[in-house]
This record gives structure tokens, sequence and C-alpha cells, in this order.
């Protein structure tokens, strides 16, 4: 595949398929709701078909990743399935990542590595024009698309309740509203894997939580570790500024977030100083991470409830 004359190597892709037995509690909008706990993988049945299935058949007809793995339980999925190897893990959310990007890196080195999770059904329209604009911008450090979604919530049916976020396209444009897609795909030679899992566990653990709250959570549980690396900084002669340097972006980011200020491009670069390392930033001092905005709720739309795996079953029956 190519796309504006670049070459489109597949990504080798991650799909968290872990089980959750306990599901974070839902905000007070969703209260009324039934979470889905368990591997959901296997525990989402959308027309009698494992959620996991439908979502490996689609990646893999898309053409853009290869090989894709399965970090879950092996008990579960057993030990590949659909032709795609199973990482054997059931940890946290944080530590499944951890497991699933070792492998990859071991098995696929010098490649960047997508990571999913696996209640997302993606349509093949909005994963191609999502994809289109990763390969159009490569190489980057990070790619993670943000989705646009309805200003009204009732427009999202039965995941109404799922917390949103405004940002502004550009500076001093009014700000839109969106959801978090469900791909990233990163190098994992550019980043701090350590703080990268332990952030993402955090924001996983607290994801239906308001963003304040969530940063303060994030920065009271990794600012020893900081300070730690800061300290083998000093001793190999070099600045102790990674903690100033996390907290600060990560303040910043979180309060223009907030306000709905913020824009990709500042997003992105406050992102990138949190999690690429230093040294790398100065040797490629044009590489960017990038956080797009675009169209694809098929990709923002995660089945955390019974009545969001109803309501989608119903969408693919009409």
């Amino acid at each position: 595949m190519s796309a504006n004359g670049r070459e489109q190597e597949p990504i080798p892709l991650v799909v968290l398929a872990g089980s959750d037995p306990r599901p974070a509690a839902l905000p007070e909008s969703g209260a009324d709701l039934h979470p889905v706990a368990g591997p959901k993988g296997m525990a989402l049945k959308i027309k009698g078909r494992p959620i996991i299935d439908l979502l490996l058949e689609r990646l893999q007809a898309s053409g853009y990743f290869d090989p894709i793995y399965i970090a879950g339980p092996a008990g579960v999925y057993g030990p590949e399935r659909g032709g795609c190897k199973v990482i054997d893990t059931d940890s946290t959310f944080g530590k499944n990542i951890e497991h699933g990007v070792e492998v990859v890196m071991a098995e696929c080195p010098g490649r960047h590595v997508g990571v999913t999770t696996c209640d997302i059904l993606p349509e093949e329209d909005e994963l191609h024009r999502l994809m289109e604009d990763y390969y159009h911008h490569q190489p980057l450090d990070f790619w993670f698309p943000v989705i646009l979604a309805p200003e009204e919530k009732k427009k999202l049916g039965a995941s109404a309740w799922k917390p949103r976020y405004r940002i502004a396209p550009l500076p001093g444009e009014e700000p839109r509203t969106l959801l978090p897609g469900h791909l990233i795909v990163v190098d994992p030679y550019a980043v701090r894997l350590p703080l990268v899992y332990r952030t993402f566990d955090l924001a996983y653990r607290s994801r239906n939580q308001p963003i304040l709250y969530r940063t303060g959570l994030i920065i009271s549980h990794i600012f020893f570790g900081l300070m730690v690396q800061d300290l083998k900084l000093l001793f190999t002669f070099r600045l102790p500024t990674m903690t100033i340097g996390v907290i600060y972006n990560g303040v910043m980011l979180a309060l223009h977030l907030r306000k709905g200020v913020i824009t990709p491009e500042e997003l992105a670069d406050r992102q990138r100083r949190i999690f690429v390392r230093f040294r790398h930033r100065r040797k490629y001092p044009e590489r960017k991470g990038r956080l797009p905005l675009k169209h694809g709720l098929s990709l923002a739309r995660d089945i955390d409830t019974e009545e969001e795996a109803q309501e989608i079953a119903k969408e693919l029956s009409s």
C-alpha cells in the first residue's frame, strides 16, 4: 500500500483483551446502566459472536496491521485466535500494555507499535480515513486521533454517558466536543515506556472521572518515580529537569483541556514533552506527536455497558 508517495508498512498491533473484574464506576449520568465485567472480548457477543472475532476480522481486512497480537488470558482465548498470537497476560491495564509492547519489540524490532482495545468495532471507511492521516504525516513519535462527537449527548444513544472533552481546532476558535479514539501508534524507542505504562494504568483506573481529578491522581502516584529518575540524571551530570517538566506540562494540559482552549497542536506538544525522552527530542527536533481531530465514532464508542452492546448489535442487524 502507498499514500501520497509514501510506503505504508503494516503496523504490528496489540489488542488489549484482559479481564476487567472491577469496572470503573460510571458517572451519575450512567448510574442506571449495567457495566460489563470479565474478559470483554469473549463476554461481549454481537449477533451471537464474540466481539474479539468480529474485531480481528475487521482489522485483518483493513490491511493496515500485521502481525496482530491479543494481550489477554490464554485460558480464555487460547494460544492463538483468528490467526493471531495470544500474549498470555491478565494484569492491570498498564501491565497488559507493557507485556504486549515487549513482545512486539522482541519479535518486530525497530518498528512502531499500535495498541487498541477489544471492545470497539471500527467501520471500514472510518478506519481507512484515520490510517491515511497517520501514513501521510509519518514519521511520528506518536499518533493518537481524537474523535469529533455530536454536540447533543442524546445523539450518542447508549454512549451518551461517556465523559467528553472540548478542544479548539485553532487558537481562539470555538471548541469542539470530542471523545478519545481507541487506537494509538507509537515509536516505543522514543518514549519513556515506564512512565507511559504507569500513566495509562492510572488514567484507565480513573477514566470516568473529571480531568482535574485524574491529573491529580496521576501526579500523586508518579511523583516519587520522577524524583528517582532525576536523581539518576544528576549522578550522570545531566540536568534533573524531568520532574518539573512532566508535572508542569501535565498540569497545563489538564487546565487548558478543562477550559476548552487547548488546540490539537498544544495537546500533542505537551504530551511529547511529557512522554518522549529528552535525548530523542534533541536528536529529532523535526519529529512530532500528532492528535488529529477526526470523524470516526466507531473508534470512540467502546462498549462498557450491556446497553451499548445491545444498541450496536441492533445497528448491525438493521
